[in-house]
């Protein structure tokens, strides 16, 4: 399961740099516009939060380096607006004109076929995502997430770094719950919560307790 897409246009990143664009460098927690805008992250992260109509928030993705979102297609569509895109992190990113990376798209067959299996990748996890919130626990997400995340990327000294609030969104579990499911987490000696993120400190622990939860 895709929580954080990254990587998809790595061999495309020369090519981009040379085409119209314009860099931005971000703080944490801003929102960006897709309205006719594509961005390719540089650095950072950027979470894809859709907002429901009770006002909570629910974060559908997070996209890493070497990726482009919102996700592309040759057809020119617009997203639902209740979508928005912030930063969990400094970030810093390539702004360009939608239609531009469309036309690339309908000259470039091997830019259209990464276009094309980036977009399936997308949909595919929509519906992961669907699965998940209907037959999981809070607590299952959370272990499912951190196993992911630490075998799919193998940060440094094991650590997570996104805040715990915007692993709760990610998961789609509330704030009282990821809180009461950390702490379980904390007293099995699993985990360790910094400024920085989550540091999960016994790896085959946690691999034993995602098993005994399912």
């Amino acid at each position: 399961m895709d929580y954080l897409i990254q990587g998809d246009y790595q061999e495309f990143q020369t090519t981009l740099q040379a085409i119209p664009h314009t860099a931005k460098r971000l703080s944490a927690d801003e929102e960006l516009s897709t309205n006719q805008q594509a961005y390719f992250v540089v650095t950072g992260t950027i979470i894809e939060i859709m907002l429901l109509a009770d006002g909570e928030e629910h974060a559908l993705t997070a996209y890493g380096p070497a990726t482009l979102f919102p996700p592309l297609s040759t057809t020119d569509f617009k997203p639902k607006n209740n979508l928005c895109f912030r930063t969990v992190a400094p970030s810093t990113v390539w702004c360009f004109d939608k239609p531009l990376l469309q036309r690339l798209g309908s000259h470039n067959p091997k830019f259209q076929a990464v276009m094309t299996n980036s977009y399936i990748k997308h949909m595919n996890y929509y519906l992961d995502d669907i699965e998940q919130l209907i037959h999981t626990t809070g607590m299952q997400r959370l272990v499912t997430f951190l196993l992911y995340y630490i075998e799919e990327h193998h940060p440094h000294a094991n650590l997570i770094p996104l805040r715990q609030k915007n692993i709760a969104k990610l998961i789609a579990v509330n704030p009282t719950n990821m809180s009461r499911n950390i702490k379980k987490l904390k007293a099995e000696n699993i985990v360790k919560i910094s400024g920085d993120g989550i540091t999960i400190t016994d790896l085959a622990k946690l691999r034993t307790y995602s098993a005994l939860s399912q």
